[in-house]
Parts: structure tokens; C-alpha cells; sequence
């Protein structure tokens, strides 16, 4: 059996310090344990689950690196907000053997999957948690056409649109205006950032079923960047088209103890605020 410990090493001491002491007593425990610090990727069929050591940004690498695997994966807070972790770190002892054992349930979080295509010809797939953005690099003005299963929608103008989860509702979409979804449904909110318009579908906030896929025309304007989940960014180019779908799997949280969602949201929000 094999553990494998995502953790920041480039930003955060404490993780490594605490990937240390974790790694203690999963060898203790006859537990084989990799860590991956940002460096490398490990093959998911050497794992048989992944404990996640920090904050959100760390967990949103973890997803976009091992969510499309069958492998159940342990958040435990080491941030400041916490949304996608479900235990603390002081909770490690009580928790740990629980979670080795498989007593726990599983939350599937929907994600999403991004191709790019140059000309037509794909050039890249990725996966996100919470969002893609497309926006301006500098102040200016974005226009965007796009299409839902095919059908034209009013160009948008303004200064992005973001693209987002369920989980991702309560990340840049929330402060774009976005409304907050229940993780357990699925489905995909199409948030305007500042429009110029409000007078057509996409320059409000809207929310479409997940079995719909959107296609994004080649943008009009210079310096345009793609971001997915603040972490993967790049440019957008005049010959660039881009579709977003929800992914073919998943990411599967260990949920150790029930916590309920609007209880937390509203505890971690007010946490965020420093209330």
C-alpha cells in the first residue's frame, strides 16, 4: 500500500514539516509514502490514496494532477479558508487510522475539461475544479462568441467570462457576482466579469446543465489569457477556439465527517473575512 502526500514546498515550511511527521506515522504503520512537492507526478496505479497538506491552491494542483483517477483524496487544512479540505491539521491523530481503513464516504466533485484547438487540430486538454477564465491581460475591453450544444448566444462584451463548478461558485465567480451552488449538483455557471451589457444572455449570471458543452469562437482583441483554477495560464490567441465540457470523472474527496454545507460555507466565509 502506497500514500502519496501532496504538499507546497515552495511556499509553505509548515507542509514540509508536517509531511515529515505524517510520513512518520504512516511508515510506522507498514505504509509505503511518496511525495510529490510540486516536482514530479506520480503513476496513479502506484497509489492507493493521496493526502493533500494545505490550502485550496494546493488541493486545486492536486485535482488537476490526479482528479481523473479512481484514488480518494484527504484535504487537511493547513490555509487560511479551507473550502476543499475537509479536516484540520490538529485533527490529524483522530482521523488517520480511519482514513487508512476506508471508513468514510466519498464526495464526487464535478470538474472540468478544457481543449484548446489551433486551426481546428487540438493542441492541449486540461482539467480544473473550480474554473477556466478568459479575459483581457490588461484593462480592455474582451469581445467573446460562444455557443451551448451548438446554438449561438449574444456576443458577449466586457472584461471576461468565467466558466466555473459547482465548487468553483464560491471562488472568483462568488466575487464576480456568481450565486452559490450546492457541490452536489452538477452543472456549469457562465459568470460575467463587469459586462458592458446586461440586456442578453451570458452578460447576467447564469447556470446551464452539465451535460452541455460550450464552444468559445477565436476572441477578438489583443492579450488574451486563458486561466484555469488561477494556476495554469495562457494565451488565447486570434486561431485559438476553445470547448469546455464537464470531465468524464470526477474528483473524489474522503469526507471523514459530515459537515454541512451551508454551515461550513458560512464559517469558512466569515474565517476568509477574519470574522
Amino acid at each position: 500500500m502506497k500514500t502519496l502526500l501532496v504538499n507546497n514546498k515552495k511556499y509553505r515550511k509548515s507542509t514540509q514539516y508536517m509531511t515529515t511527521e505524517i510520513s512518520e506515522k504512516l511508515e510506522a504503520r507498514g505504509i509505503e509514502v511518496l511525495v510529490d512537492d510540486g516536482t514530479r507526478k506520480f503513476p496513479d496505479q502506484d497509489i492507493a490514496n493521496i493526502i493533500v497538506l494545505g490550502g485550496d491552491g494546493t488541493m486545486l494542483r492536486a485535482a488537476r494532477t490526479y482528479g481523473q483517477g479512481d484514488v480518494p483524496i484527504l484535504g487537511i487544512n493547513m490555509g487560511t479558508v479551507g473550502f476543499l479540505s475537509n479536516i484540520e491539521i490538529n485533527e490529524v491523530d483522530e482521523y488517520l487510522d480511519r482514513f487508512l481503513q476506508a471508513d468514510y464516504t466519498i464526495d464526487t466533485m464535478m470538474m472540468l475539461e478544457v481543449n484548446i484547438y489551433e486551426n481546428d487540430s487540438i493542441i492541449s486538454t486540461s482539467h480544473c475544479l473550480n474554473e477556466v477564465i478568459i479575459k483581457s491581460k490588461v484593462p480592455r475591453m474582451v469581445t467573446l462568441n460562444y455557443r451551448i450544444n451548438g446554438q449561438p448566444c449574444v456576443p458577449y462584451k466586457g472584461d471576461g467570462l468565467i466558466f466555473a463548478t459547482p465548487a468553483g461558485s464560491t471562488a472568483y465567480s462568488l466575487s464576480a457576482g456568481g450565486p452559490i451552488v450546492d457541490p452536489e449538483l452538477e452543472a456549469i455557471l457562465i459568470t460575467p466579469i463587469a459586462p458592458y451589457t446586461f440586456f442578453a444572455f451570458g452578460q447576467k449570471p447564469a447556470v446551464i446543465a452539465a451535460s452541455k458543452f460550450i464552444n468559445v469562437n477565436p476572441p477578438h482583441g489583443k492579450d488574451i489569457i486563458i486561466s484555469m483554477d488561477g494556476q495554469v495560464i495562457m494565451d488565447f490567441k486570434n486561431n485559438h477556439s476553445m470547448e469546455i465540457k464537464r470531465a468524464s470523472k470526477g474528483l473524489r474527496l474522503a469526507n471523514l465527517k459530515k459537515l454541512p454545507f451551508f454551515a461550513t460555507i458560512n464559517k469558512r466565509l466569515k474565517r476568509n473575512a477574519g470574522g
